[in-house]
């Protein structure tokens, strides 16, 4: 059956070269990508950068219609529905593919055709990343994908990818992350973010089973702790509890009666506004912390699944949230309050310990990314 498929992609693939995609090879087409349905990350960044710096690249940006963030990316031309004919015509001539989830660039789900294509095209794939990896991800080593580039957001990144993932030499590029170029000058609220990520182990379960999850629970009882709410009046600051992508099917599940404290979805709140406009944050193990670090705001690892999720969610990497992280690691509600009422206290200053921590992790921190990358592709 796959070899009769193959054979079908092949004709295929033959026919529409030759009589429509030779013009389009002309044109050095790049794509561009995130999920497929969205325009938040480093490729909106890096879309935005080509489009505004270089008209000159034939770049071009996949998305769905219904997505909240279609206008957004509109506005800078050269969008294409994803699923189309024009999709699959520029994802079958194009030159270059710039991805930050791979391989949602792909307009089949049939993983001989996108490899055919990129083998057939000679393309060159560029990982843009979805955030700094801090942990080992096999997905992303060299015997499981069939990227080109590599692009890294952190130096004890790049070390640890170049030294653990596989990759030949020049194919890990350290660069900063392309959505970096946006966390400089910012201007911040009286805003407390909290930001939990996923567990793999969901996926196995049911809805009700979710519901009477430790995870729900106890972040539940943390936004409906009575004391957090009390500092967030005593310091005129606005909570807001936005669960990650993954878990916001599951939204409804988090309510707080309280007027300062709000449940942010996907659709409404956007996650980099919301980092660059927060004064400080709560997460467990999100890579998100990265990006608020790099603006040099104070954070707190609320962490009291550890052994589970080092275990069943994700393998342990190069990172250390006690010996290298960037804010203090609890495992209680009760020691959670405390640290953030000492923050509000201080006016959420980050402590100068951890300001050299995050210093050292990030020696490339400037409004360059963007043009580092670009660099990188075309050398």
């Amino acid at each position: 059956m796959i070899d009769r498929l193959v054979k079908i992609f092949r004709f295929a693939y033959a026919m529409a070269k030759r009589f429509v995609l030779l013009p389009f090879r002309k044109k050095g087409v790049w794509l561009v990508c995130e999920r497929g349905t969205d325009a938040r990350d480093n490729g909106y960044h890096m879309f935005r950068f080509l489009r505004t710096q270089h008209p000159e690249i034939n770049v071009w940006y996949i998305i769905t219609r219904d997505s909240a963030d279609f206008d957004k990316v509109a506005q800078y031309g050269n969008v294409v529905i994803a699923g189309t004919l024009k999709h699959w015509i520029l994802y079958i001539s194009a030159e270059k593919i710039l991805t930050a989830f791979e391989p949602h660039f792909c307009p089949s789900t049939s993983y001989a055709f996108y490899k055919y294509v990129k083998r057939k095209n000679n393309q060159k794939e560029v990982f843009l990343q979805h955030g700094v990896i801090g942990n080992d991800l096999p997905l992303y080593h060299r015997d499981r994908s069939s990227l080109d580039i590599f692009i890294c957001g952190a130096r004890p990144e790049f070390d640890f990818i170049s030294s653990t993932f596989g990759y030949k030499n020049g194919e890990v590029r350290y660069t900063g992350l392309a959505r970096f170029d946006a966390l400089h000058n910012i201007e911040t609220k009286r805003q407390f973010l909290i930001m939990p990520t996923y567990r793999k182990w969901f996926r196995e379960m049911s809805e009700k089973e979710v519901v009477e999850s430790r995870y729900v629970k106890l972040w539940q009882s943390f936004i409906n702790n009575p004391n957090l709410a009390r500092m967030a009046h005593e310091n005129n600051v606005q909570v807001v509890f936005y669960p990650h992508q993954l878990m916001q099917q599951y939204v409804s599940l988090f309510t707080s009666p309280d007027s300062c404290i709000t449940i942010a979805d996907y659709r409404h709140f956007d996650v980099q506004p919301l980092l660059k406009e927060s004064c400080m944050l709560v997460t467990d193990y999100s890579s998100v912390h990265f990006d608020f670090a790099y603006m040099e705001k104070p954070l707190v690892y609320y962490q009291f699944d550890e052994e589970e999720v080092f275990t069943k969610h994700v393998r342990r990497g190069y990172f250390d949230y006690r010996d290298t992280g960037f804010g203090e690691v609890v495992t209680t509600e009760e020691e959670l309050l405390k640290v953030v009422e000492e923050y509000l206290k201080n006016n959420c200053s980050l402590k100068p310990f951890y300001r050299s921590r995050i210093e050292g992790f990030f020696p490339l921190h400037d409004t360059h990314n963007c043009e580092r990358i670009f660099n990188e592709i075309t050398r």
